[in-house]
């Protein structure tokens, strides 16, 4: 896996634990995601090398329960943690 991928996993991983710790509404919408993490982007280190619609995309299809990880950047999917 590249840096790149790295970073959006590791953008991904944070933007999870931020979403859950402020309670952001877990729907499929990821519209409606990237609007409620607006602000969390903006704070980031790396906002300009990870799209925010990247991330929520990925937020919108992250299965129930806890242990879930997402792996292969952009074009990456939810794993098992191991």
């Amino acid at each position: 896996m590249g840096p790149r991928a790295a970073l959006f996993d590791l953008a991904v991983a944070r933007a999870d634990a931020y979403a859950r710790r402020a309670r952001v509404p877990r729907s499929g919408d990821a519209a409606a995601i990237a609007r409620a993490l607006e602000v969390w982007h903006l704070k980031t280190r790396f906002a300009g090398r990870v799209p925010l619609d990247g991330v929520a995309a990925a937020l919108a299809l992250r299965p129930e329960g806890d242990g879930w990880v997402w792996s292969g950047g952009e074009e990456g999917g939810w794993v098992r943690a191991a």
